[in-house]
């Protein structure tokens, strides 16, 4: 038989050396998988180790947070001041170890830099070296800014905090960024958590004139509401001149002259003078809510505080319900007891109203804006709590312990 090109033999050859060449070809492709595989597996291992190994290490990924060998150090500061705050930082060691330890600090200083400028505007230097015992999860404070020395006035800017020591022999170097805002600073806000369809939305324009010098400026801007990026209404308005002194606020009220369909808005304040826009939201609804199935209470207390510890207390209303609803209150009540008798009473019987979103909650009663109550006795303690929705009343009791 006469072949053409190979015969069967030739051609299971030339297979052979074919599969042999492909395979040739493709070992540095499999090398690179098989390698990037074991890197991949290396990493992820590398990764739990670090986050196991946490404890030990130098550092977390916060500049103003460390950990050295169980030390927990932080550098800590708000992250905006309004003038004539006064600048409260501090720095603060705490004991992460299962066991009492001892920690010498040495070379410690504190600087606060103008960032835009790196003028150093506070320095303070304790070169000899400290030396004490800190018992097991217990925080100490190394540093309180306002113990030293009192720093407001600053020039409108972006500043940053440093603090260097040694601890144990270990560096530490944290750095924490804060603002200083010196000006007109403003606030806007719906006076209520939602408006009728029926109803004019009326809004509050606060202004605080945070500077040392007089604010005489006509007070004035644009209102723009919008649904989806769509603007839906917008309006020019004038309060006039503005007379403030230092230090000194106002409240405006700012009716809009338009009633809305149901739904949820947002609206924008741009104050031309300032060069500046305020953004709030504006909620629409046909009718109050008279049903209150899947209504609930909740509040925020600690179960166990310090004596001397300040007490934080807040009432919430969940929505279980995956509509928003909207209710009126009718009363809220806090009452605090100590031993059985009771040492706090709040009562509000202004109505108001409180809208929640779908799945959501909405604070009802927060207790630092109406008092600040210091846990100065220990003993056995107890809240009661209450809110009236239109007929129905949501009750919470909570006790918990001061030592």
């Amino acid at each position: 038989m006469q072949y053409f090109s190979k015969s069967p033999e030739e051609w299971r050859k030339y297979d052979e050396e074919r599969k042999k060449e492909k395979e040739r070809k493709e070992q540095p492709k499999k090398r690179i998988i098989r390698w990037t595989f074991y890197i991949v597996i290396f990493l992820s291992i590398l990764t739990l180790v670090f986050i196991f190994m946490g404890r030990g290490s130098s550092r977390f990924d916060l500049p103003y947070s460390m950990i050295i060998k169980g030390f927990h150090i932080n550098l800590e500061s708000k992250e905006e001041y309004y003038y004539p705050d006064n600048l409260d930082i501090k720095v603060t060691i705490q004991n992460t170890n299962n066991k009492d330890s001892h920690i010498t600090i040495k070379n410690f200083s504190f600087l606060i830099v103008n960032q835009e400028s790196s003028e150093v505007v506070y320095s303070y230097v304790f070169p000899q070296p400290v030396e004490t015992d800190i018992s097991q999860y217990r925080t100490i404070l190394v540093f309180d800014l306002l113990r030293e020395k009192e720093i407001s006035n600053l020039d409108k800017g972006t500043y940053e905090a440093r603090v260097a020591f040694i601890l144990n022999d270990q560096n530490v170097n944290l750095v924490k960024t804060f603002k200083y805002d010196k000006g007109l600073i403003i606030d806007v806000f719906a006076k209520e958590m939602f408006y009728l369809t029926t109803e004019f939305p009326s809004f509050n324009i606060l202004a605080v004139n945070r500077t040392n010098e007089p604010f005489n400026k006509e007070f004035f801007g644009t209102l723009i509401i919008k649904q989806r990026e769509k603007v839906i209404h917008s309006q020019r308005f004038s309060f006039g001149t503005l007379n403030l002194n230092p230090l000194s606020s106002i409240s405006l009220d700012f009716e809009i002259n338009k009633k809305f369909d149901p739904g949820n808005y947002f609206v924008l304040f741009d104050f031309n003078f300032l060069e500046q826009t305020y953004v709030t939201t504006l909620n629409i609804v046909d009718q109050i809510d008279q049903n209150y199935n899947d209504i609930s209470l909740l509040v925020y207390v600690v179960s166990v505080a310090s004596r001397g510890d300040q007490l934080d207390f807040e009432g919430l209303i969940r929505n279980s319900n995956r509509e928003v609803r909207a209710f009126e209150i009718s009363q809220v009540l806090f009452k605090l007891f100590y031993e059985g008798q009771i040492i706090y009473n709040y009562e509000n019987n202004n109505l108001s109203r409180v809208y929640i979103s779908e799945l959501g909650t909405a604070k009802v009663f927060d207790l630092s804006k109406v008092k600040t109550i210091t846990l100065d006795r220990s003993g056995k303690h107890e809240i009661q709590f209450s809110v009236n929705i239109g007929n129905k009343t949501f009750s919470k009791k909570h006790r918990f312990e001061v030592y």
